[in-house]
This record gives structure tokens, C-alpha cells and sequence, in this order.
């Protein structure tokens, strides 16, 4: 009798420790463990000399509460018919937007007007360049004013999306400013920083498996232990916030009505090695300062917007397209059998069907494992090109006709924020 009872409460004993000990167990990534409030500025933004010195190098997010109410054409963002009132042309603006029916990522083009009417009820979702025709209602945040820092501003994108939960996102080369200008959201992070085995976990280095997809609704701590025992820090999101996300964190966003963003990226390694003596030069702040103002004309183009000029212009065949990426990169493909035996193998999976040429329809089916594999195979070849240039002089291309022929280091398309609202299980 006496065993049988001490059988008993070593099972209790078990069973309780083991709760204890995996709290967050095939729960909701960030829901339980050791939550952190990220730290708080209100009504302000850090200036530019504490986001460029302090928070961007030392890896530190910071939230700015209601930053963005009195901006001048803030109201305009309140609801999507005064959007459409208020903005001449946007109704009949052509877009690209993200379909996720039946968990199948699709791209579909429809008018912007029809999108606004539509999204609330399916499970659409717009990421993009913010469109031309916007661009003038939006006021440049403050500690982006600066001339200097101007130069590393790479992009910002604008999020429309009804209630919806993200995979886990992950951004090694940008840091960003996720502003709310509608709706509210819950945004989970983790530094993988001070946690290097999450990132493993995410980004396996060269060479190493990817491992099974991570479902951030149900977070396995058998299968993915590294993810057990750390620290979460989250930030809840409402309109006229805006949240600095450092690079190299994790971070996952859950939206709980439609809502709008806008996501202002910064080169992360430019932004490094800036001069603080020209920071400390900068301006004061300037409320007409709106992105169309900002010259993005020497932004080199992404590898997706050479993947779709490609397949808009309808250019065939492998040796075409490697001529057309070696002038996107200013470096002979043809002439590297390393860089080039990876341009085949990417170009291998995104030719569907084999017959040698890449059509729009296959372009389209890109996603879940295909996408990754895409995306590490060109994140590869630039490291090979980038490697290969600091040792020897390759076999140069003629790129008169191609202005925008910049390579980028470490250029993953799929870290902006389009290419990874995939399926939530992909990553």
C-alpha cells in the first residue's frame, strides 16, 4: 500500500514540474514564460542621436506612444472611405495583393478601391512600397529627418490586413520603425542576439538542414526546446504608435481588427558606421516633410523586382535571365562556375514544369519551402559574388542599359514584410 502511494506522488510530483517547467508548451509563441514590457517613450520619439547611438547599435527596442496624432494628414487614415474621399486617383490605383484562401498564398492584382472593400472579409493582405499616390500624406518620422540618415532609409512599406496572426518574421539586415496608423496589435519579440540558438533555429548557418516548420500558434518546446525558458518582450499596439524593432530579433504580430501600418526600414550595417559628429548636425524636425519628397531614384532594385520585370517583359530562356542578372549584379554569372551552378539550381525551382521558360503562373506558386530555398540559394550567390570580389577581379558586364546594378549584401528578398506573410507554418 505504502509504495503504491509513493508511486502516486512521484507521478504528482512529475506531472506538476513538468508544467512548471514547459509552461508555454504547444501554446501561442510569446504567450506564456517571462513576458517584458518594452520600454516606453510618450508622445515622443527617441531623438536621433539616442536611436543611432543607443537603441540601433546596442540592439534595444523602444516603443513611442501616440507620435504620429498630429501629423497633418493623420485623420485621414481613420476609415477606408475617407481614404478613398480623400486621396484623388487612389480607388483606381492597380495593386498586388496577398490571397491566403485555404491556406494557399496566392498574388492577385485588383484596384485599390476593391481591395478596401474586400479585405475586412477575406483573408487578403496588401505589403508593398507605399504607392505613389500616398506617399504625400505621410510624414517621414523624426529620427529619420536627418540627411545623413536618409541614406541608409531603405524602404517603407505599407500594411493593410484584417484580423490576422504573422509567421515568426525575422530581419537580419534592416532594423525598423512599425508604425500604427489604424487598428491595434499585439507584437511579440525575441532578441536571438543574447538567445543564438533560436536563431539557429530560424536561420541555420551554410550548409546545415532546415528543420521542420515552426507553427507559432502552437510552439513545440520538444521539438524546438531552444524556444523554452526565454525571455519575450511585448509590446501592444494601438494607432499612433510606433515600435523600433532592432535587427536580428524575432518578432510576431497578431492584429485584432483591420488595421494599417507602415514599416520605415533601416540599413542595418550602414546605419553602424554613421559619423555622430553629422548627427549631431542635423536639423529640427519638419511636419511638411512627407515621403514624396525623399529621392528614392538610386535605390537599387530588389531581386523580386528583377524576377518580375523579367516575367512582365516576357524575356525567355536560362542564358537571357543570366545576362539580366549579371547586369542587376555587375558581375559575369557566366564567367563563375560556383555562381553560376547556383543561379541554375534557383532557376531550376522556379521553372515548374521544366521546359526552360519562367511564366507568370509559376512565379506565382512560389511559397512555403520553395520560397525559403529560393531565398537561401540567391542570399548564397551574393555571398559568393561579394566573397569572390575582395580577392579577384571578375569579367565585368556591360550595364549602360541597367542603372541599378548595386549589389546588396546579404539581400534577402523574403525579410520585408510581403515576402514573409506566408502561411504561419512555413518558417
Amino acid at each position: 500500500m505504502n509504495s503504491l502511494i509513493l508511486i502516486y506522488l512521484v507521478t504528482i510530483i512529475h506531472f506538476v514540474v513538468t508544467i512548471n517547467k514547459n509552461r508555454g508548451h504547444l501554446k501561442p509563441f510569446g504567450s506564456v514564460g517571462f513576458l517584458i514590457d518594452i520600454k516606453e517613450l510618450d508622445e515622443e520619439f527617441p531623438t536621433v542621436l539616442e536611436l543611432f547611438t543607443y537603441y540601433l547599435p546596442k540592439s534595444e527596442p523602444i516603443l513611442s506612444r501616440q507620435v504620429l496624432i498630429n501629423d497633418n494628414h493623420y485623420f485621414i487614415w481613420e476609415t477606408d472611405k475617407k481614404l478613398e474621399n480623400d486621396v484623388y486617383g487612389l480607388s483606381n490605383t492597380n495593386i498586388q495583393v496577398e490571397s491566403f484562401k485555404s491556406k494557399q498564398r496566392q498574388r492577385i492584382q485588383m484596384t485599390f478601391g476593391e481591395f478596401l472593400k474586400r479585405y475586412g472579409k477575406e483573408p487578403l493582405l496588401f505589403a508593398y512600397n507605399v504607392p505613389t499616390v500616398l506617399q504625400k500624406y505621410l510624414v517621414v518620422p523624426k529620427p529619420l529627418q536627418c540627411d545623413i540618415i536618409l541614406e541608409y532609409f531603405q524602404s517603407a512599406i505599407l500594411v493593410i490586413n484584417g484580423i490576422n496572426a504573422s509567421p515568426l518574421m525575422f530581419g537580419e539586415d534592416h532594423d525598423r520603425l512599425h508604425c500604427i496608423l489604424r487598428g491595434n496589435k499585439r507584437i511579440v519579440l525575441v532578441n536571438t542576439l543574447k538567445y543564438p540558438d533560436v536563431r539557429k533555429t530560424i536561420l541555420p548557418k551554410k550548409g546545415q538542414h532546415r528543420g521542420p516548420p515552426i507553427n507559432p500558434d502552437k510552439i513545440d518546446f520538444d521539438e524546438f526546446p531552444a524556444f523554452a525558458n526565454i525571455d519575450y518582450h511585448i509590446a501592444n499596439l494601438k494607432s499612433g504608435d510606433c515600435l523600433f524593432i532592432p535587427s536580428s530579433w524575432i518578432f510576431q504580430e497578431r492584429t485584432f481588427e483591420n488595421t494599417i501600418s507602415v514599416i520605415y526600414n533601416i540599413k542595418h550595417h550602414q546605419a553602424l558606421n554613421i559619423d555622430i559628429n553629422q548627427l549631431k548636425n542635423c536639423s529640427t524636425y519638419d511636419a511638411t516633410f512627407t515621403l514624396d519628397q525623399i529621392d528614392w531614384s538610386a535605390e537599387p532594385q530588389t531581386f523580386r523586382d528583377v524576377i518580375m520585370n523579367l516575367v512582365n517583359s516576357k524575356v525567355k530562356g536560362f542564358d537571357k535571365w543570366q545576362e539580366i542578372f549579371s547586369k542587376h549584379l555587375s558581375y559575369d554569372l557566366s564567367s563563375d562556375s560556383e555562381a553560376s551552378a547556383i543561379f541554375e539550381e534557383f532557376y531550376d525551382i522556379v521553372d515548374v514544369d521544366g521546359d526552360g521558360e519562367i511564366t507568370t503562373t509559376e512565379v506565382e506558386r512560389i511559397n512555403g519551402v520553395h520560397q525559403h530555398h529560393i531565398t537561401d540559394l540567391l542570399y548564397e550567390m551574393t555571398k559568393v559574388i561579394n566573397n569572390k570580389r575582395k580577392t579577384s577581379t571578375p569579367k565585368p558586364v556591360d550595364s549602360e542599359d541597367n542603372p541599378s546594378t548595386q549589389i546588396i549584401e546579404n539581400d534577402k528578398e523574403t525579410d520585408e514584410y510581403l515576402h514573409l506573410q506566408n502561411d504561419k507554418t512555413d518558417l
